[in-house]
């Protein structure tokens, strides 16, 4: 563990050392067993980690599953789990496999040899793989996984940052939120990882889509352009919304006898959208991998809706409380987009 859990482990402590290895295995067994009396000494009180978020004993804390692992006490609902997720499933898919015992989330406790208190006491920090990438270590990553880490990082638009950064002691396993609970960059980032109110919205709600226009690029607009390539538009895939795209977002919607007003609404994306699953292809399956994957559910970006692609879709419908079903439909898409 990062000495924000159990105190620091030294570069003699290397991956694969049996000791080691059992030394760690144990204090997770014990850490099972005993449940919140090993979260470290402290008394229940209103705190500030690191980063400014609150810290407590008491707080608000989400379950966090990707792939087979779940996060020991999880980490703090709302953005922190929203952001968090998206760190850890990504890692797991285009770092390292998250093995079993090896990842945590939540714990109260101070830093280890300070008087501030850790980010993890905030439920705003994970660790990953810790014996493999333990502390002070540097280099634990190859050049490829260094690059996929900071690919991730991009993504977050700096509120994320990774232990392998630190200017003195590393700890590459160990990855935080360095933006407030205020800081509008974090409501952003949300809203563009598609997160937000862990209450789905009632069946008979109306998808809630992303309004986009002119002068805007990302992934929604990616996917825009592939649906409207499957419409038969024809115009250059890039992810901008320039002069180009806009000529026929207002040609389809002339075409469906709507507002042809260029800016990408509720009712343009309902007539866009088109209901995809398992078997199907083409421009559309393009754009929902593209999305999928952006959001940090990976899957082959091929335009076809196989095996891989569905299962990557069940797992996205299941983080934003959809019906996990696996078949791509307005509320999903409007997700996907959001």
């Amino acid at each position: 563990m990062c000495n924000e859990h159990y105190g620091a482990r030294t570069a003699a402590a290397a991956p694969g050392n049996p000791l080691n290895r059992r030394l760690f295995l144990g204090g997770a067994a014990a850490a099972a067993v005993g449940g919140l009396s090993l979260l470290g000494a402290g008394p229940a009180a209103a705190a500030t980690s690191q980063n400014g978020w609150p810290a407590s004993t008491s707080l608000p804390l989400s379950t966090l599953s990707v792939g087979a692992v779940t996060f020991p006490q999880g980490v703090r609902s709302g953005a922190p789990h929203t952001i968090l997720g998206y760190v850890a499933r990504r890692f797991n898919s285009e770092v390292e496999t998250l093995r079993k015992g090896e990842c945590w989330g939540y714990n109260f406790r101070k830093i280890s040899g300070s008087t501030s208190y850790s980010n993890h006491a905030s439920g705003t920090a994970i660790d990953v793989n810790a014996p493999e990438h333990f502390l002070g270590a540097s280099g634990t990553f190859s050049a490829a996984q260094v690059h996929a880490i900071r690919s991730i990082l991009s993504a977050c638009d700096g509120v994320v940052r990774w232990g392998g950064d630190y200017s003195n002691r590393k700890d590459e396993m160990h990855f935080e939120l360095v933006k407030g609970p205020g800081d509008p960059a974090v409501a952003a980032l949300v809203r563009k990882l598609g997160g937000g109110s862990s209450t789905p919205p009632p069946a008979t709600a109306a998808p809630t889509w992303r309004v986009v226009r002119r002068g805007q690029q990302g992934y929604f607009v990616t996917a825009l352009q592939r649906l409207l390539r499957q419409h038969g538009r024809p115009l250059t895939v890039d992810g901008i919304f320039g002069s180009g795209t806009e000529a026929q977002v207002v040609a389809f919607q002339k075409s469906r006898g709507l507002a042809a007003d260029g800016v990408v609404g509720a009712k343009t994306w309902t007539a866009l959208q088109l209901t995809r699953k398992e078997g199907s292809n083409g421009h559309a399956v393009f754009g929902l991998q593209h999305c999928a994957s952006t959001k940090g559910f990976s899957t082959a970006q091929d335009g076809v809706f196989g095996p891989k692609t569905a299962a990557a879709v069940v797992a996205f419908q299941r983080s934003r409380g959809l019906a996990a079903d696996g078949v791509v439909g307005p509320r999903t898409w409007a997700a996907l987009v959001a």
